[in-house]
């Protein structure tokens, strides 16, 4: 209270005493917003009520600001509480609270997502969709492991066909990834240039291959000496470099022209694929740490720990099986330029993707993508196997 004499401040907000939001408690202190006001005990519950509990069933109120602020005390303040508890954590986690309004019909979950909600025939359909997908993914597996262990059995030329086959699919695909992005490669000159591949490690080996590669280089460079396109330079390095990267399969034709190269192929083949799938439910179950955050985020460290392990043990048991003839220190040889190798396969492929703006290269393997996304490891380990097998004498 001012004393007479004292002069009186000007009353700056008039209006103010008017506003339903100044509260004067039995204190004496005002609060500007209702749900700054404590709380007594015997209140607690009525505080915490919903607009849904405030109106009337069969009456039509309009919701003010001042009504829903009132009915949401009790949620502002245990998120406030959560939030509060969450930041002062060594290691937070997600936070969980009631959001204010949320149930009782006066927001909806669309309302914060900005999506409405899915219905249960577009919950169904989505379940049906993943199911389906995974169908998909068994069916494709299935038929390429089949071909691939009917055309190593018969060994020879379809066991090469095959091989061929698969590098001119993979091929086709990156060429075609290629033009949806503006590039125009001689997709001719290389797709027989990886035919030629296949046919040369069949007759000679390693060395005709090389020289069939350096001939689609020369005829690359020799046409865009004669035609004039546009953007020489980028569409013949790229044509050329599609070419030699697919080339990479053509070793495991030369592997397959050893005298018994079915258990060697089979050893390789067994522990890339229990590499990969040791990886994929290890980094499902504990996976936390990215590999590659930029070129692959989903793959982790504990996938790839998770994968590394089970290779290894399924590596150190197939030697001791009489029909592999490695001893148990080739065969970890061979799981170690597995792990190391068909991971960075991996990534050199993401890399190429994530240049071109794309999550797969093709679609020619349904629930799998393309085929050269599921060729990219063995890209890079069948060479250094072929390198590993030569030089200890198995091949």
């Amino acid at each position: 209270m001012a004393t007479p004499d004292e002069p009186q401040a000007p009353d700056l907000a008039p209006d103010l005493a008017d506003e339903p939001e100044l509260e004067a408690t039995a204190s004496g202190h005002k609060f500007s917003r209702p749900w700054e006001e404590p709380i007594d005990e015997a209140d607690e519950e009525s505080a915490g009520s919903t607009i849904g509990d405030l109106l009337p069933a069969d009456e039509d109120i309009p919701l003010s600001e001042q009504l829903y602020l009132s009915a949401t005390t009790a949620e502002y303040r245990d998120l406030a509480e959560e939030i509060s508890r969450s930041g002062n954590e060594t290691d937070p986690g997600p936070v969980a609270a009631t959001m204010a309004g949320i149930g009782t019909g006066l927001i909806d979950f669309g309302d914060v997502t900005g999506h409405p909600n899915p219905s249960e025939e577009e919950l169904e359909h989505i379940e049906q969709t993943a199911a389906s997908d995974l169908t998909l993914r068994v069916i494709s597996a299935v038929v390429l492991v089949g071909v691939f262990g009917l055309t190593l059995f018969l060994r020879g030329w379809f066991f090469t066909s095959f091989i061929g086959f698969l590098m001119v699919v993979a091929l086709a695909e990156f060429y075609t990834t290629l033009r949806r992005n503006g590039f125009v490669p001689i997709a001719l000159f290389g797709l027989l240039g990886v035919i030629g591949v296949a046919i040369a490690a069949h007759l000679g080996g390693p060395g005709p291959m090389l020289v069939t590669i350096v001939l689609v280089m020369l005829a690359v460079m020799a046409f865009y000496t004669i035609v004039p396109r546009r953007r020489p330079l980028d569409n013949a390095a790229l044509t050329v470099f599609g070419a030699a990267w697919v080339s990479l399969l053509g070793f495991a034709v030369v592997i397959g022209r050893a005298t018994n190269p079915i258990p060697l192929i089979l050893f390789l083949v067994l522990v890339v694929a229990i590499f990969d799938m040791g990886s994929y439910f290890a980094g499902r179950v504990m996976g936390r740490h990215p590999f590659s955050p930029v070129l692959s985020p989903k793959k982790t460290w504990e996938g790839y720990i998770g994968g590394l392990v089970l290779a290894t043990a399924a590596a150190a048991f197939l030697s001791t099986v009489d029909y592999f003839p490695l001893s148990l220190n080739q065969g970890l040889v061979v799981t170690l330029l597995v792990v190391v190798l068909s991971p960075i396969g991996d990534a050199a492929e993401s890399l190429v993707k994530r240049s071109l703006g794309v999550k797969d290269m093709g679609a020619v393997m349904p629930g799998h993508g393309g085929l050269l996304d599921r060729l990219d490891g063995l890209l890079f380990v069948v060479p250094a196997a072929f390198l590993f097998f030569r030089e200890t004498g198995l091949l």
